[in-house]
């Protein structure tokens, strides 16, 4: 069992690595290797699942490490409590490695070793992460391998491989048999990899060709680099807020200005018709647009049946509001708390409701015919709601506002983009990142990080983003691909048990 171990942690380490270091993207092509190994070895099913468990767990504790420190200075837990709550994190999200084991054990590695690879696409579609990943993640500075992304999301990239994964298990393992059917599944899947490989190599030719003869829309990002320490203290809010101001006041005439989530940290009403002149920075353009982000409330606030909410606000020049559009996603504990209608039950508790999510996307309409798609936070990391913005609402520029100060200096804010960079391949629309401490910058409809401002610097990223309007058939079509791979593993789960249920008759 120690040599089973010993094989999980290697691989728990060769799975995180690329997510703190994306050239190191060829260890996701070894991780799961150790782990086949483990599973087979194991003596019983609950030892396999185990392995599953620890494997997961431990890449957890290597991957978000610096959890522990957002975990502090969001939820203001002393640092050993905070600790604790990370490996309770840690604990719960292994849990969808435990069941990978699960059916790898009992369904086996299937025809041409592709079963581990149906399961994996299912759990990562189906399995709710707080922080959400994929495998294919792990290869986002592998861009012509991605770019199928643009037809079924990201769990092409995955599925292919856990299955060189598999395969790469098999070739090594199976030295009893004949060379023909112990190499035939790698082969196979290095087949599907050069396909992958020709097929991302036409992508990023024609985006390209694409984006050079598109439109593109002059804009300024404004990263306040507020700090945590300083953020929603009321007798700082205005020189944070004239920080803001500052920094745009110079800034060259654009059709876009943007400042992040929480750039403005006064309660605004919902329908506030306008913003007074107090709270408007000056721009050099009439024909410039305003898009920032605050807290919104509807209701009086402190009476009953007020409700709260994470916003992106719409403005022209004038400080007129055109729109808004409030958070969907919410993030459990930061901004709600879960099971709060049961707790709002019990008497003498002291209770807030927190915020409350927004209906489904909207975007902001500029005269030019651009329409933006402010995902606030961390929805840039979920495939279906950037993927809905743009089927639902025609979104041409997908822009992100977020604060990742809560992360502090650490690898975090950079994860934060590398996870997010999968978005723009799915869409085929630039994103544009706005955030308060970094890392604000741009992504093309390639994939690439074109542009980047420094961490812990206040500062302007001027830049011209492309405007696509093109329907990838990933946005036309959904998650076909996961649903179908779900669908499949359970036909080969329900399969392996009629025939477990023949074999004890």
């Amino acid at each position: 069992m120690s040599s089973n171990l010993l094989g999980v942690f290697i691989g728990a380490l060769l799975l995180a690595a690329p997510y703190l270091a994306p050239s190191l993207f060829v260890s996701a092509w070894l991780a799961l290797v150790p782990l086949f190994w483990a599973i087979q070895r194991a003596g019983t099913l609950r030892k396999a699942v185990f392995c599953g468990w620890l494997m997961g767990f431990v890449a957890h504790l290597i991957g978000f490490h610096w959890l522990v420190y957002t975990i502090s200075a969001f939820g203001g837990f002393p640092y050993s409590i905070s600790v604790i709550v990370f490996l309770l994190y840690a604990a719960l999200q292994a849990i969808q490695m435990a069941l990978f084991a699960l059916l790898v054990r009992s369904g086996g590695l299937g025809p041409l070793c592709i079963f581990p690879a149906v399961f994996w696409v299912a759990l990562e579609f189906l399995f709710p992460l707080l922080f959400p990943w994929h495998v294919a993640n792990s290869q986002v500075s592998f861009l012509w391998f991605i770019q199928s992304a643009d037809l079924v999301g990201p769990y092409g990239a995955s599925f292919i491989v856990v299955w060189f994964n598999a395969a790469l298990f098999r070739a090594l393992a199976s030295r009893e048999q004949e060379p023909s059917l112990r190499f035939l599944p790698l082969g196979c899947s290095v087949f599907a990899i050069a396909l992958s490989l020709i097929y991302g190599f036409q992508r990023i030719e024609s985006v390209g060709e694409d984006m050079a003869t598109a439109r593109k829309l002059p804009v300024a990002a404004v990263q306040g680099n507020v700090d945590i320490d300083l953020k929603w203290n009321p007798v700082l809010a205005q020189k944070n807020f004239d920080e803001h101001r500052r920094l745009t006041d110079p800034a060259d005439a654009v059709a876009l200005v943007i400042w992040p989530e929480s750039a403005v940290e006064f309660m605004v009403p919902e329908d506030l018709p306008a913003l007074p002149p107090e709270l408007m920075p000056s721009f050099k353009s009439g024909q410039t647009y305003f898009i920032f982000g605050a807290k919104s409330f509807r209701g009086t606030l402190g009476r009953p049946g007020a409700k709260a909410f994470n916003t992106a606000f719409f403005t022209d020049a004038k400080g007129r509001i055109l729109g808004h559009y409030h958070k969907q996603v919410l993030l459990a504990f930061g901004e709600y708390l879960p099971f709060s209608k049961i707790l709002s039950l019990l008497p003498g508790v002291p209770f807030a409701d927190g915020f409350t999510p927004g209906p489904g996307p909207i975007a902001f309409h500029l005269p030019s015919g651009v329409r933006v798609a402010p995902l606030i936070c961390y929805e840039d990391l979920m495939p279906d709601i950037a993927r809905k913005f743009v089927s639902e609402t025609r979104a041409n520029i997908l822009v992100n506002l977020t604060n990742d100060a809560w992360y502090g200096k650490t690898v975090g804010p950079w994860q934060h983009l590398w996870l997010s960079q999968s978005r723009a391949i799915e869409t085929r629309r630039s994103l544009l990142r706005v955030t308060n401490t970094g890392v604000t910058s741009l992504v093309n409809a390639k994939g690439e990080l074109v542009k980047t401002l420094p961490m812990f610097t206040a500062a302007v990223m001027q830049t011209e983003v492309e405007i696509l309007n093109g329907e990838t058939f990933y946005v036309r079509f959904g998650d076909w691909f996961a649903w179908g791979m779900t669908i499949t593993s359970l036909a080969i789960i329900l399969l392996g048990w009629k025939r477990s249920f023949r074999g004890t008759g």
